[in-house]
């Protein structure tokens, strides 16, 4: 390669003899394609091919590298940001910047006229793209808005920039073959992403324009006289639908209302949280002791301390009015959480309400605690500083998350127990806000925020050092394979489910029970085969216009959290079908373990930009043929007389009679 990129090509030589560098060289060729004096001479188009189809030629694994070109774009575009704040109108009298005028111009020119969506459209403009961000910042663009916009930008750039070039090293058929729809999907994602872009405000205008109607028709004062005290909490949250923050009180009030309901009408989970629950615990395994430690952070004792700081500190700045509402809110929310615990009386999961340590399950106490303490930050700091309300949002919104995360990973609630106890905390926490009147309010006190917080985080790490008052020993261990003996099997008798437990719920029933000594299961070669392994390049076979059964990885399926570990594929003479036979291991039996094995029909045809596939479940007698000659090889290396198969005669679900009865 020659000319002024004859640099090019001794750096693909280096990566390709490397490739444990690619990583950090894709993030320094975004880091360098996105810098404002850099850019404009760096061919990040070509380099970005390049890597891209080293990554694609030797397998490496593709979400790494696209997260190293996610963080070397947002660093760049950050840097050129702030050198456009940091210099203003001396930007265009730095050396590179003012060889292109033109660039800077055109820069300014699609800023005028798209405003923040211009860094998300100069991304993917050659002339412009090295220069947007610096230009934005040169005329003033608030930081958390071109923040929020770059990253947006990067999570798209990054593919689109990196994924042609794997998609042509992975295979130069299958390149041609899918690139087209490669580029309809890159063009529909951008196109969504501009789409919606331009209806969230036009649905936001709506809604808050109806809450200053509303607000105008209740009008500024609530209702005098004593009899209509309790209505000036609704009063000032009626008021409140101008903003966005109003309408966000309504829907954890709505959640809390609707969650509540529904665990007193039907007080027992959901087939859909027990199977998001199942998928979080079995994710969470091994990390027991990571989730209990940060489960510390809406425990009693910490969220109450915490609480006390805060209102000893605003009694302190701002006078006794909102601190003792703070106080009120704080109480308020302890006791109608466990007011409701023993009200609706929801069972825990794995029987824990049965046990000492622990009640009933709705609301979750930890989820509402750390919400009330975090909105009674958000509510108390000052509203002249929305830059630092940005954050303390964000903090805000983390730590609740992580605490109604542990709770699930931690096996110790139901999904709906952690929203009713975040309904119950937001709703609550707002109180020195829905409940002050209109006159007289003061501004938060950022000291009290602050000290709140570090008294949080000291309490916890207390907790969790002392082992009190909430001990990791309270707490379930993950539920192991139960141990049967090969006659409660044989009989039917036994803890083994017999529908598969999806994510969103009990789904279609097993088709066969199957014992094998071995792993994985034994009996089923030459017949079923196993499928392609996911990949990139085997993903991108999804996308393929023709697409083929056999070259296609099956899509996985979930029991109880765990994606089926055994999958074979059957072909048949369609070459449009194929049989799927997915198996999980359930329990443990003489020397061996028990499969729960289901099957279905896949047809794959060609779509418009997915191929089109259709499930079929067998009957019956489809089940017994498919599997009996696999049953009848494995059984010649049975032990103790242990037969492979049991169709379970005890249920209609599964097919009658059987080879073991």
């Amino acid at each position: 390669m020659n000319g002024p990129w004859g640099f090019v090509e001794p750096i693909l030589n280096f990566l390709a003899a490397h490739p444990d560098w690619v990583g950090v060289a894709v993030a320094v060729i975004a880091f360098a394609e996105s810098l404002a004096l850099v850019g404009l001479l760096v061919p990040g188009a070509v380099l970005m091919f390049a890597a891209g189809a080293l990554v694609g030629g030797s397998h490496m694994p593709v979400l790494p590298i696209l997260l190293w070109a996610m963080a070397g774009a947002i660093a760049g575009d950050g840097l050129s940001f702030y050198l456009g704040r940091r210099f203003r109108g001396e930007l265009r009298l730095l050396p590179v910047i003012r060889r292109y005028p033109g660039a800077v111009n055109r820069a300014e020119a699609l800023f005028h006229r798209h405003g923040g969506k211009s860094v998300v459209i100069g991304r993917f403009v050659g002339p412009v793209r090295p220069v947007i961000p610096a230009v934005v910042g040169m005329l003033g663009m608030p930081p958390g808005r071109f923040l929020l916009a770059n990253l947006g930008s990067a999570v798209i750039w990054a593919p689109a920039y990196l994924l042609p070039g794997v998609v042509f090293g992975a295979s130069l058929a299958l390149a041609l073959e899918v690139m087209g729809r490669l580029v309809a999907w890159i063009v529909l994602v951008i196109t969504l992403f501009l789409l919606l872009r331009w209806l969230l405000p036009r649905i936001d205008r709506p809604l808050r324009l109806a809450g200053h109607r509303l607000a105008r028709a209740v009008g500024r004062q609530p209702p005098r006289g004593v009899e209509w005290a309790w209505l000036r909490p609704l009063h000032a949250a009626t008021r409140a639908l101008r903003y966005r923050r109003g309408w966000f009180w309504w829907l954890m009030l709505a959640v809390l209302v609707a969650s509540s309901a529904r665990a007193l009408l039907e007080p027992a989970p959901m087939d859909w949280e027990r199977g998001m629950a199942a998928v979080i615990r079995v994710s969470a395994s091994g990390l027991d002791d990571a989730f209990w430690a940060v489960t510390q952070l809406g425990g009693v004792l910490p969220v109450m301390l915490a609480a006390l700081a805060l209102v000893g500190v605003v009694w302190w700045v701002e006078g006794q009015r909102r601190a003792l509402l703070a106080l009120l809110a704080m109480a308020a929310t302890q006791a109608i959480a466990y007011g409701l615990k023993g009200w609706i009386g929801l069972a825990r999961p794995l029987s824990l309400t049965e046990t000492p340590a622990f009640g009933a399950a709705l609301p979750s106490a930890h989820a509402a605690g750390i919400a009330v303490l975090v909105t009674l930050w958000v509510v108390l700091w000052p509203a002249a500083r929305p830059i630092s309300r940005n954050l303390l949002l964000a903090i805000a919104g983390l730590l609740t998350a992580a605490v109604a995360v542990s709770r699930l990973a931690l096996g110790v609630h139901w999904p709906l127990d952690v929203l009713a106890g975040i309904g119950l905390g937001v709703t609550l926490g707002a109180l020195p806000v829905v409940a002050r009147s209109p006159r007289g309010s003061g501004n938060g006190s950022m000291t009290a925020v602050a000290v709140s917080m570090v008294v949080l985080l000291a309490t916890a790490g207390l907790t969790r050092q002392l082992q009190w008052p909430d001990p990791l020993a309270d707490y379930p261990e993950p539920p192991g394979a139960p141990v049967m003996t090969a006659a409660d099997w044989l009989a039917g008798d036994g803890p083994l489910p017999q529908r598969r437990l999806a994510i969103l719920g009990l789904e279609a029933p097993f088709d066969a029970q199957w014992w094998s000594a071995a792993t994985p299961p034994a009996g089923f070669q030459p017949d079923w085969q196993q499928p392609p392994e996911w990949r990139w390049q085997t993903l991108l076979r999804w996308v393929s216009p023709r697409p083929t059964p056999a070259r296609l990885p099956v899509l996985p399926r979930w029991h109880a959290g765990r994606i089926a570990p055994f999958v074979r594929i059957r072909l048949g003479d369609d070459p449009t079908r194929r049989w799927v036979l997915r198996g999980w291991p359930v329990a443990r039996v003489e020397r061996g373990r028990v499969w729960l094995l289901q099957l279905e029909q896949e047809r794959i045809t060609g779509g418009l930009l997915l191929p089109r596939l259709e499930r079929q479940r067998p009957d019956r007698t489809a089940a017994r043929r498919l599997l009996d000659a696999a049953a009848e090889r494995a059984e010649r290396r049975s032990i103790a007389g242990i037969r492979p198969p049991r169709y379970s005669p005890a249920s209609e679900s599964w097919p009658q009679g059987g080879i073991s009865d």
